[in-house]
């Protein structure tokens, strides 16, 4: 399966962002190392999802400190909300 995957907007909720600033990228492109990871596992679901469902999906902000959160920590919990953004069905749906 081919996917064209587009992050339009991803909202970070960052605290004690102050002398962190580099870290962000790294953080976030080391997110999307995460997700393609699961996306290219077998626990993908994205099979089963119509283009439209796919179109409409959106995650919840991700809250963030980075005073006591490793850069592998903040990776893990932004893919982990894009993941939940992917698996979890929208209200009305089976």
């Amino acid at each position: 399966m081919v996917l064209d995957l587009q992050i339009e907007r991803l909202r970070l909720n960052i605290q004690n962002v102050a002398g962190h600033e580099h870290r962000i990228e790294p953080i976030t492109l080391r997110a999307v190392t995460l997700m393609a990871r699961y996306l290219d596992g077998p626990a993908n679901t994205l099979r089963k999802l119509s283009r439209a469902q796919f179109s409409a999906l959106s995650a919840e902000d991700v809250n963030l400190d980075l005073s006591r959160m490793s850069d592998e920590q903040a990776a893990e919990g932004i893919a982990h909300n894009w993941i939940n953004a992917l698996t979890t069905k929208p209200a009305g749906q089976n």
